[in-house]
């Protein structure tokens, strides 16, 4: 019995933690990606959304290289999967007009419906220019797993339990 209360109390520390902690997003954007029409732009960007641990803000951060022309807008879009279009839920401010640079970093009030389509992977970052009105480089925001999540991962449903039951051996 002593055993299984510290299996269960471990388990919840482990699962709160994870469930606790702020997420992060991340997309590499490239002209692939654009759509209804991917192009063979060359540019490359690369996007973090932050959402913090109360799920009420994200925090995005982005820049790129390389476009075709001068970035004229970037936001982020959705909710929309891969190769599907959607419209500006947030629009980015100072964009330099430049081929290459980054955004200041930037803090947005999100919705819980927008939380979920955002873990769904529904947003998307996209960077715009004269010579790709429509955008030049789009990049899927995709959940970066947290180390502790690459680390149940890793031990798969056996090793969790071995770990666990080697745990609570310890603890006793």
């Amino acid at each position: 019995m002593k055993k299984r209360i510290v299996i269960l109390t471990l388990t919840v520390a482990l699962w709160t933690g994870v469930s606790s902690a702020q997420s992060t997003f991340q997309a590499t954007l490239t002209g692939a990606q654009e759509a209804p029409t991917p192009n063979a732009s060359t540019a490359t960007g690369s996007g973090t959304v932050t959402l913090n641990a109360a799920q009420t803000q994200i925090t995005v951060d982005e820049s790129w290289t390389g476009l075709s022309a001068p970035a004229t807008a970037s936001h982020i879009h959705g909710p929309a999967a891969p190769g599907v279009s959607a419209g500006v839920l947030f629009p980015l401010s100072g964009v330099p007009a430049a081929t290459s640079g980054s955004i200041p970093e930037q803090v947005f009030a999100i919705t819980p419906s927008q939380v979920i389509q955002l873990e769904n992977g529904l947003f998307y970052l996209n960077v715009h220019d004269a010579n790709f009105p429509g955008g030049e480089i789009r990049g899927q925001l995709t959940l970066v797993p947290e180390p502790s999540t690459w680390a149940l991962l890793g031990l798969g449903a056996g090793g969790l339990l071995w770990s666990l039951r080697r745990r609570a051996k310890l603890a006793i």
